[in-house]
């Protein structure tokens, strides 16, 4: 079923053996390895599954211990999760319905997180999951790199043809699940359904360079690689499918909105994180082609027109 183009790169960190149960794991987002510790033996064997082609033996570049509880069940965290904001003071955080609570110490790159198990439990709440990867990596980046992160997280589906990343991108709803469903193996490989890291053009001389995530969307994540991104479609329901080229005017303003905003501890102000996903836009915008793809739900149509669009992106959309 998987298919190893060769102007694919693998990645090949050292695995971590998962067959001996420790109480952390190591997990690659991007360029950042961030070490997870749990003290729930059975939350931590999900998580090396469900992460297992995400696990790295490296230095970690960001600590988060989990300190799970069980006081609630399932059903009663779902009604107050509908209820909570969360309130920070200072160094510490928590949410307004107490089921979660921490504190960071950015000296020591750790974030200290004591909730509920069924919060970050990956058979019943992967959003949140879904969450503390994203600030993770923010966190660590804003450590590591400062506020130039390498590469965002872009709310978006990928699609693997040809040696290159289509990317599929829109607000929650808009059909980037229902694209990657309609991806056989003939059409191409699924990335992930639900958020890729993007990096900035020319990021080591390689234009714009797609890696997938351990982000959980309703497809499990595939496997850790990278590709260079061919072209940007932003996903408009309809009852046929067509596209049409977005001006730069519009597309950055559109896909700036499909960044995943840099939400981290130690926080960047509004007004940072802001300037960050505007100037992330702009340098994507100036070097890749955007369409809007109205799409409806004929895989064979919705195929042809890629295809016909991938013979036009390239260097003609720059002259």
């Amino acid at each position: 079923m998987e298919k190893r183009p060769k102007e694919m790169k693998a990645l090949l960190p050292k695995r971590v053996n998962t067959t001996e149960l420790e109480s952390t794991l190591g997990l690659q987002i991007g360029s950042i390895c961030c070490e997870l510790r749990c003290n729930d033996p059975e939350i931590l064997r999900k998580l090396q599954d469900v992460y297992r082609n995400y696990l790295v033996d490296a230095e970690p570049d960001v600590f988060v211990e989990l300190e799970l509880t069980s006081r609630l069940s399932t059903s009663k965290i779902s009604s107050i999760l509908t209820r909570s904001r969360y309130i920070r003071h200072g160094n510490r955080f928590r949410s307004s319905g107490r089921l979660l609570q921490g504190q960071y110490d950015l000296d020591s790159r750790t974030v200290k997180i004591t909730g509920e198990k069924a919060l970050i439990d990956p058979d019943n709440s992967t959003n949140l999951l879904n969450q503390l990867i994203s600030v993770s990596y923010y966190s660590a980046c804003k450590m590591k790199y400062g506020t130039n992160p390498p590469a965002m997280l872009v709310h978006a589906c990928g699609i693997l043809r040809n040696g290159k990343i289509l990317i599929f991108a829109g607000p929650s709803n808009i059909g980037k699940t229902t694209i990657a469903r309609l991806c056989s193996d003939r059409q191409g490989e699924v990335f992930n359904d639900e958020i890729l890291l993007m990096s900035r053009p020319g990021v080591n001389g390689k234009g714009v360079i797609i890696q997938n995530t351990p982000i959980i969307g309703d497809l499990l994540p595939g496997r850790n690689t990278t590709a260079p991104l061919r072209c940007i479609f932003l996903l408009k329901q309809n009852n046929r499918t067509a596209w049409r080229y977005l001006d730069k005017a519009e597309a950055y303003l559109r896909f700036m909105r499909q960044i995943i905003g840099p939400s981290c501890v130690g926080n960047y102000d509004k007004k940072t994180a802001y300037s960050i996903m505007a100037d992330f836009s702009s340098e994507v915008v100036k070097s890749i082609p955007i369409y809007e793809l109205e799409f409806n739900r004929d895989s064979d149509t919705l195929w042809r027109v890629t295809d016909e669009l991938e013979g036009i992106t390239g260097a003609e959309y720059l002259n």
